[in-house]
């Protein structure tokens, strides 16, 4: 399997190109900022691109998604519960500019699988973070977007909508 991060955006937020080494196929996870160096690391890549997910609706995890959905022309994925994001609900954007408005290509939901080629994940909900917030789970990997950070939780709706999505959801107590 092939990750490559690339940093973006002023909260620095990671955004992973992940693909297949057979197949040369993969998604683009949280793109949420300069579509331009993601574009470059994809190409640096070779892989050709087949969806867009947002681990959840933060302007910082989908700043470019609307750019490069129209560039490469691929299908946009979110958690129901945070598709409002895509149409510019002022919740996950603290006062930046989102825009515009664009509707996903699919809704994912708790057990969903996430499926290129050879590579299959999991779609595991973690509210907390956000409501429809989501860690993706396979190949001995767990994406985690915001739910977890290097030294912390993912915090906003902290407490006890959290802290289940650890104990229960990941398996961490």
């Amino acid at each position: 399997m092939i990750v490559k991060r690339v940093v973006v955006g002023g909260w620095k937020a990671n955004c992973y190109i992940v693909g297949s080494e057979t197949a040369k196929q993969g998604f683009i996870l949280d793109p949420g900022d300069e579509e331009n160096d993601i574009l470059k690391a994809v190409k640096e890549t070779g892989l050709e691109i087949k969806m867009l997910i947002a681990t959840h609706g933060h302007i910082d995890h989908i700043g470019a998604i609307g750019v490069l959905k129209k560039t490469l022309n691929v299908p946009v994925v979110i958690h129901r519960s945070d598709a409002s994001a895509l149409q510019g609900d002022g919740r996950f954007f603290w006062g930046e500019y989102f825009g515009p408005p664009l509707h996903p290509d699919r809704l994912l939901d708790d057990g969903d699988s996430i499926d290129v080629v050879d590579l299959h994940f999991e779609v595991i909900n973690t509210p907390g973070h956000t409501y429809g917030g989501i860690c993706l789970y396979g190949h001995g990997v767990l994406f985690t977007g915001d739910t977890l950070f290097a030294t912390a939780s993912g915090h906003p709706l902290s407490g006890p909508v959290l802290v289940p999505s650890f104990s229960t959801r990941l398996s961490i107590s």
